[in-house]
């Protein structure tokens, strides 16, 4: 079976959907999978590094990186590429942002969720009326969808009307060799030492988006908990900037304690799990994730965690972490205030999650996606 695999809709190695994409691709290369990955060239290394074996790169010109030229790429030029490589199958990792219309070959898209109809004005016009009006047409036409969650399966099923026979959950997953528990006092170490925090910290790894990510509330719910119970902690918010970052940096500057909140940027993935080892929790809030990927890393890292009860995290958290109210600053608080100051829940919970976590692998993933994709052939 020979796979075309567009990298389109990845965000380079800057996203929730890259990481699912890289741990596909060296899933599959070490199962011994033959295809093309079409990837911009600077970007091949992130994508298929050496000893990728049966896939390798067809080049895309970075002309059609931008959202409208890609789109553009995606419908006219994409199938024709599949049909002149003979494609078995076209497997589409972003189908919740870029879909053909048609294809010479059957598809599987994966569409990781249905944001948009949750979250208000998450994106400016143009891309709101392509995801709520365009896209369901496009995932209506292909052969099969996967999907991450139980409740991104029932927004595919609700929302674009998809027949259920034609929509599998394959969860997402955390690479164990990557995401293991660390010495807390060493990370802590050279987390202050290349972010000078002084003092304990609560993480939030996430793009810094407005409003969807949530920030506003979080950094509200931290000013109430400083103010309330005087404590220490610091509040680390890890990731890049994204559509309104400038509202939550101004936001972050605008709060009494804005000495306490750390911007750390774009965090690479090789300082991921020091920033997790030496957290004292968690602290995911968003208003919307078709999984949230950095639970399961935190709980695998022996981190506690508290998330909200939104979309499809109480899911993916099970009975492994805290849930609190997203729109609710005091329900936030509160949960970071039991947190701080109850050692015996914060050891609860890292048991807990560590037994939760060891139940999700990347191989499983990958061989449930091939099992799939194979019927298609």
């Amino acid at each position: 079976m020979k796979l075309g695999i567009p990298t389109f809709g990845a965000d380079g190695g800057k996203s929730g959907i890259s990481a699912y994409l890289i741990e596909m691709l060296k899933q599959f290369a070490q199962l011994g999978v033959e295809g093309e990955v079409l990837v911009y060239p600077d970007e091949e290394e992130i994508f298929l590094p050496r000893g990728s074996h049966g896939l390798r790169a067809s080049y895309v010109s970075p002309t059609v990186r931008k959202p409208l030229p890609n789109l553009i790429y995606t419908q006219a030029v994409l199938p024709i590429r599949a049909a002149a490589a003979r494609y078995d199958v076209l497997f589409l990792p972003a189908g919740n942002r870029r879909l053909p219309l048609f294809s010479h070959c059957p598809t599987a898209g994966v569409v990781h969720d249905l944001a948009s109809i949750h979250v208000t004005d998450k994106y400016d016009s143009f891309r709101m009326y392509y995801i709520t009006k365009i896209l369901p047409i496009l995932i209506r036409r292909l052969d099969e969808v996967i999907t991450i969650s139980e409740f991104s399966k029932n927004d595919i099923l609700n929302y674009v009307g998809v027949p259920e026979s034609k929509v599998h959950v394959i969860p997402l997953a955390v690479n164990h060799d990557t995401y293991y528990p660390l010495a807390k006092d060493e990370c802590y170490r050279l987390v202050q030492e290349k972010y000078g925090v002084t003092e304990p910290y609560f993480l939030y790894i996430s793009r810094i988006e407005h409003p969807g990510k949530n920030h506003f509330r979080l950094i509200e719910a931290f000013d109430l908990l400083k103010e309330l119970h005087k404590v220490p902690h610091q509040l680390i918010l890890a990731g890049g900037d994204w559509d309104r970052a400038e509202e939550v940096h101004r936001r972050a500057q605008e709060s009494p304690y804005r000495d306490d909140i750390v911007f750390t940027g774009f965090a690479p993935t090789d300082i991921i799990p020091t920033l997790y080892g030496g957290a004292e929790a968690l602290i995911f809030p968003s208003l919307f994730e078709g999984f949230g990927l950095p639970i399961l890393e935190a709980m695998a890292c022996g981190v506690p965690v508290a998330c909200s009860r939104r979309a499809s995290l109480p899911e993916v958290a099970g009975d492994a972490g805290l849930l609190f109210e997203a729109e609710d600053i005091e329900s936030i608080a509160e949960s970071m205030s039991r947190l701080a100051l109850n050692d015996s829940l914060r050891q609860e919970l890292r048991e807990k999650g560590l037994v939760h976590a060891a139940g999700y692998n990347w191989r499983r993933t990958a061989e449930e996606t091939l099992s799939l994709l194979k019927g298609l052939n």
